[in-house]
């Protein structure tokens, strides 16, 4: 494909990203430009080109820049974020975030994920609302410093209402969205050190609500385990489905540096990573997805498969999640008890 059809065709896959399920590129093509239906084809097929008043008039029509879908080369990458003050720097905006995020990825035509998992995974961690809670509560306050989070503890209270439903939302289309998924024995290890940092500097209000963050863990570890066992997503204490929500989980005995997320769709690619703690970067440049991919594909087959077959290696992975929790539990149960 020489360059000006790779231009065109990256405009076209830009287009059917914005458009619902049921509305096909063709038509659109047909009734923005006022061209006949074998017009249209040949153009989408890249046998004639699109013409400079054509382009201009699809690109206004849906908003596209020209200058970025032309700059696509190797070793050059254009990333889009939220930026933090639209994030609003609170729970509520932050988890509206990802929500939306998740919505628009749904949307696209025959979706599926394949994700890296360094620390937390981030939407399982939306079966537990408490643990997502003090996930966020620790990066405004712990790392970002946010001014409103500085002089206070983090307390035992009920999550908002308006909150708590967002997360279930984020939380249902995510379970909807096939994904495969890599996780290794650092899962979850950060986010029971950001536990004991709390608690060793006394930043609970009531320093036993430890136990209860910890109790959430091993619940999160167990229903990740009840998951792998059926290959299927589903919300924690509730019935698991009969079809969808696929998961295939992976196993890698080594170190995974990031939290990466490849979208794939018949409607186009992108990927996903997290960027400044809370926030994550995105591309749809098709050679960063095209390396992105490769790399994803190089750690699976270093992986092993623990959902729905492989029982000895998921027992035996899940055991060593528990242990890690189940030492910590000890620790802090001990301390407790000399604090009187």
């Amino acid at each position: 494909m020489d360059v000006n059809q790779d231009v065109q065709q990256r405009i076209f896959e830009s287009i059917k990203k914005q458009l619902p399920k049921d509305e096909k590129i063709a038509v659109v093509l047909m009734n923005t430009l006022y061209l006949s239906q074998d017009a249209v084809y040949r153009r989408l097929r890249g046998d004639v080109p699109l013409s400079i008043y054509e382009t201009k008039t699809l690109c206004e029509a849906y908003n596209i820049s020209f200058d970025e879908i032309d700059a696509y080369k190797k070793g050059s990458v254009n990333f889009s974020y939220m930026p933090l003050d639209r994030i609003g720097l609170n729970f509520e905006t932050w988890i509206i975030g990802l929500r939306d995020a998740l919505q628009q990825i749904k949307e696209m035509e025959d979706t599926s994920m394949i994700m890296s998992v360094n620390d937390t995974p981030i939407f399982q961690l939306f079966n537990l609302p408490h643990l997502t809670r003090f996930k966020f509560f620790f990066w405004a306050k712990t790392y970002l410093k946010i001014p409103a989070y500085q002089n206070e503890l983090f307390k035992r209270e009920k999550i908002d209402k308006k909150v708590l439903m967002i997360g279930i939302e984020a939380h249902n289309i995510y379970n909807s969205i096939p994904s495969t998924e890599i996780y290794s024995l650092e899962t979850l290890r950060g986010t029971l050190r950001q536990i004991q940092y709390y608690f060793d500097a006394r930043l609970f209000e009531e320093p036993s609500y430890t136990l209860e963050l910890i109790d959430n863990l091993m619940e999160l570890i167990g229903h990740l385990k009840a998951q792998a066992e059926i290959g299927r997503k589903f919300a924690f204490r509730n019935e698991p489905p009969e079809s969808g929500n696929e998961l295939h989980m992976y196993f890698n005995e080594t170190f995974i540096s990031d939290n990466t997320y490849l979208i794939k769709s018949n409607s186009g690619s992108a990927v996903f990573f997290s960027h400044n703690i809370m926030n994550y970067l995105n591309t749809t440049d098709p050679y960063y997805i095209q390396e992105s991919e490769f790399v994803l594909d190089n750690l699976l087959q270093n992986s092993n498969l623990i959902s729905k077959v492989n029982a000895k290696d998921r027992n035996r992975y899940f055991a060593e999640l528990e242990n890690n929790v189940r030492n910590f539990r000890k620790k802090v149960e001990l301390e407790l008890e000399q604090m009187g």
